[in-house]
Formats: structure tokens, sequence, C-alpha cells
């Protein structure tokens, strides 16, 4: 804290035209009054301009005028005691969620106009009692702005601790299959949805998570920061819950909306700086736990088939899911492309004509050769496997054989 002091008569305090500083502050009835009709009118912040809020401002007013009359009249400035109650008031705002950017104006707004009085009784002659003083008043509101600051932060964080907590109870409660999930959240002052949308995601690393370990804790761990401040900040219509870490994690979006997830995805995508990959599940509470298992699944078979990141369902990835299981059918598919990999060029061919949704003019720019040649590769494919991926029923088997031999355990090892 800062121990500005102006060297003054400790037993007199400093003096404007013939009498203390401080006298504007102590004998003025209306001072407080115009300062708190300054600030309620320089603001735009409801909770420092209702009824609640105004009486508030008029008790903190009264205390910073008070504090600075004393460090005019003593030249020191005010010890951590005398600003518990300036702290206090800073931990009760942060806890109401008043912001704390206009909660800084007021003060100094209203030590501006605090100075302006004290400086009116000033006469020729007194420009380095002048000095003092305003030296004394912007000391004083360093210290009330460190303090009040510091209050706020500190109440702040320790109330985003509390809510993430209680978050993580009621998610793992419900993650778990708890019974009591409902009772869990209810003790944790909300109650359950009717229904959540179950999000698994996947956060990739940052190019800064490079390096040396500590390098790399230290851009996942901001990477994360910036996602979870996205988080708090979405509304579909509630808040998320979520328990993440910097690889990824589990996010139920009570009753969410429609695109709600898509949004969400979106968002974490750009403030992250990361592309976000996704799986949800809609489900009651009751079938949270089988929807994340669901989602995961799906989650993992986006990963194991490289698909470009976004959120994907159960709808999106019926065949992929279905390929996915082992059996008779998924090596009957993947045994389809053996032949083609004895020739050079048609098995890359035909993964770039599927993956371009059967556009030869796509393909061919894809793998840089004329449109020409894809025919003729597309052709040789028919001749040794039988079957023309030229048409739609082809097309669909050959796709679904792509699918198993890319769900290849030793492909993907």
């Amino acid at each position: 804290m800062a121990t500005t002091m102006v060297s003054t008569d400790a037993t007199e305090g400093l003096s404007l035209g013939g009498q203390p500083a401080s006298h504007q502050l102590r004998v003025s009835r209306d001072t407080t009054t115009q300062l708190v009709d300054h600030i309620v009118g320089t603001t735009k912040c409801r909770d420092l301009t209702d009824e609640l809020g105004r009486g508030v401002v008029a008790d903190i007013t009264a205390e910073c005028v008070a504090l600075a009359a004393d460090v005019l009249d003593s030249g020191r400035q005010p010890s951590a005691p005398e600003l518990d109650r300036l702290r206090r008031a800073a931990g009760k705002w942060a806890r109401a969620g008043v912001p704390l950017a206009p909660i800084q104006h007021a003060f100094h707004e209203g030590f501006s106009v605090g100075l302006r009085m004290v400086a009116l009784h000033a006469v020729d002659g007194e420009h380095a009692a002048l000095v003092d003083g305003a030296v004394l008043m912007f000391g004083l509101l360093d210290v009330v702005s460190e303090a009040v600051s510091s209050a706020y932060l500190d109440e702040y964080k320790a109330v985003a601790v509390q809510e993430k907590d209680q978050a993580h109870a009621v998610v793992t409660a419900l993650l778990g299959g708890d019974a009591a999930a409902s009772a869990v959240a209810e003790r944790n002052g909300t109650e359950l949805a009717a229904c959540y949308e179950v999000v698994a995601v996947h956060f990739p690393s940052h190019d800064d998570e490079t390096g040396a370990p500590g390098t790399r804790e230290a851009a996942a761990a901001r990477k994360l920061q910036a996602i979870s401040a996205a988080l708090s900040d979405f509304f579909s219509p509630a808040p998320p819950l979520a328990i993440l870490s910097p690889s990824g994690g589990t996010i139920l979006i009570p009753d969410a909306a429609e695109t709600a997830a898509e949004e969400l995805v979106s968002l974490l995508t750009e403030t992250g700086g990361v592309p976000v990959s996704a799986a949800a599940a809609t489900a009651i509470p009751e079938q949270v736990p089988d929807a994340a298992e669901n989602a995961y699944e799906l989650l993992r078979l986006v990963q194991r088939l490289s698909y470009r990141p976004g959120v994907y369902r159960i709808a999106d990835l019926a065949l992929e899911f279905q390929i996915a299981r082992p059996g008779v059918g998924r090596r009957h598919l993947k045994r389809m492309l053996d032949p083609l990999r004895r020739v050079p060029d048609l098995l890359p061919t035909l993964e770039a004509f599927v993956s371009t949704e059967a556009n030869r003019k796509k393909a061919a720019t894809r793998l840089v050769v004329h449109p020409n040649t894809v025919d003729y590769r597309l052709k040789r494919i028919e001749q040794i496997t039988g079957i023309d991926p030229m048409k739609s029923s082809g097309l669909r088997a050959l796709h679904a054989a792509l699918i198993a031999d890319s769900l290849d355990p030793k492909k993907s090892a």
C-alpha cells in the first residue's frame, strides 16, 4: 500500500485561504450530497443509481470525505484497518455482480469534485499549499483505488472458484448417474433442467503449446482460461455446466436451444484459437451418463476419421458408427480395397473422389492431375473391384470400404 506523505505541520495541517484545507469537507452538510449527485449523474450503472445503490454510494462517499479530511490534516495516508469499510463494500459489489469499471469511475469522479471543493478556498500565494493538497488527494485516490480493486478482485475470484466447484459437483453427479443429483443441484443453489445437450469436446494444442514444459503448460492454461471465460458468458437459455481440461471435457447445456451446441463450439473455437471438435447428444437428467458415453464414442470416431472440426451427432455419423462395430461386415468392407493397394494412385484417387462428393474436377484439382486422368483411374477401379464408383450404389459401397479401412487399428497406430 502507498505511504505518500506531504511535509505539513502535524498539528495545524494544510491550510488554504486561512482555514484548514479540510474545512470544506468537514463542515459543509452539502458536501456529501453534492458528491453523490455528481457520481450518480455521471454513471449509467443501475446498481449504483437505484435507491439501494444510491444509499451505498452515499455511505461510501461519506467515508471517503472523512478519509480525505484526515489526510489533509495529517499529511499521511490511511492505514489498512482504516480502509476496511471500503474493502467490505468492494467485496459486496463483487458478490452482487456490479462491474468494477463503473465503481472505479465513481471513485475517480468523486475525488475530482472533492479536490475542486478544496481548491476553491485557495488564495493568491498559496500555490505550493494547493499543490501539496492535490498530491495528498491523488495519493489517497491511489490508496483507495488499490484497496477497492484488490478487495473486489479477491472476492470475485473466490466467487468464481465457488461457482466452478458448484458446477463441478452438479456435472459429476449427473455424469455419474447419482440418484441424488437433484439434491446436489439444490444444495448448490440451482435445479436440474428438464433435459441437457451433452457435448463432448476436444481442444487440440495451440500453436503456442510448444517448447519447454513450462512454456507449454502456460500456453495451455491461457487457452483454457479463454475458453472458460467464453463459456461463462454463454447463455442458451441458461449458462452451461462443464468439467474441462486443456485438451477437452464435457459440457452440459441446460434446456438447449436447437443450435446451441453449434453456436457454443463456434465461440470456443474463436476464443480458444483452436479448431474445436465436438459430439453432442440430448438426454433427460437420468440418461446423461449414457448420452455422455455415446457422445465420446462419436467424438473418438470423428478423430479417428480425421473429420473436420465442428459438432457431430449420431444422425451425422450413422454409417460410420455402424461400420465401426467389429465383425464380418467390417472385415469384408476392408478387404474390398485390397486389390487397389497393388496399383499406384488408385486408392488416393478413390479417396479424393469420395471426399469431394464425386466431383471429378475437384478431385483432379486435389490430385493435381487432369480430369481425364481421374476418369481413367475410376474405370480401372471398376475393372479391378467390379464396383463402379460412378454409380451411386457403387460409390456408397466404396465409401463404406474407405471408412472401414480408416478405422483399421493397424492403420491408425
